[in-house]
């Protein structure tokens, strides 16, 4: 009599070393935990790192110099450095997410339901030291001169942080992987002080109810700041072909 199992399994494939490799340092590229310009540890010291070869991290390498995440420079000053992703986002990535909308849509739904939840378990999970942070965040992401990639950066340093603070490890993952999926599509949005602004508003609200422990309107304010995202998203896609497509905003 067969065996009928109750799910579908996935057949095995087979993973290089360099695709781990590869994966972790895109993954910290796009959630600008590496910064344009900052340049990569050298093959020996990344392969120590990694505890893998100098071939694997070589081949990790080529493959984020092809995907334009990378360049190598040669002279005095050379080395492998990271790239702005901003830069050319609009002609790497809307007509990507407009032909799988309907799987971006399923991220934002997602990304609703967890962060929301990882905020309210944050209101009531946070620490001063954890205020404190997501405080300089904000004071960082509001000074006249922070640059678009550091704003970027300190965007996702923030959401991450709430969802850490909800001292549940599966938010905070799931949070990463969401962010790590979603970044793309933010590096479409302009950079101006208007969305800097109303940026910073929003945060500003969420750390104050986060301070004063009130995990419901933590909850709201969560959900409507990612509504408001995935709104303005959906209009930057299908809506705006705008004049800095050819003079990207910096």
């Amino acid at each position: 009599m067969p065996t009928y199992f109750p799910q579908q399994f996935e057949k095995v494939s087979p993973k290089k070393v360099s695709d781990f490799i590869f994966e972790q340092l895109e993954e910290a590229i796009i959630l600008k935990e590496l910064l344009p310009e900052e340049q990569l540890p050298n093959e020996r010291e990344l392969a120590v790192m990694f505890n893998a070869s100098r071939l694997a991290v070589r081949e990790a390498l080529a493959r984020l110099e092809e995907e334009g995440l990378i360049e190598k420079r040669v002279g005095a000053r050379g080395g492998t450095f990271i790239l702005p992703l901003t830069l050319h986002s609009h002609r790497r990535h809307r007509d990507q997410i407009a032909a799988d909308w309907e799987q971006w849509s399923k991220v934002f739904e997602y990304r609703l339901i967890i962060e929301p939840e990882a905020a309210c378990l944050a209101a009531q999970r946070i620490s001063e030291a954890e205020l404190r942070q997501l405080q300089q965040y904000l004071d960082m992401s509001i000074e006249a001169d922070c640059p678009r990639e550091l704003f970027r950066s300190l965007d996702v340093k923030f959401h991450l942080s709430i969802a850490r603070a909800s001292g549940n490890v599966y938010f905070e993952k799931a949070v990463r992987s969401i962010r790590t999926k979603i970044n793309p599509a933010l590096d479409l949005m302009p950079y101006s002080n208007e969305v800097r602004v109303r940026n910073s508003d929003s945060h500003f609200e969420l750390l104050r109810v986060l301070r004063e422990r009130d995990g419901v309107q933590s909850r709201e304010l969560m959900k409507r700041h990612i509504e408001q995202a995935a709104s303005a998203i959906h209009r930057r896609v299908f809506e705006e072909r705008p004049a800095d497509e050819e003079v990207p905003e910096s």
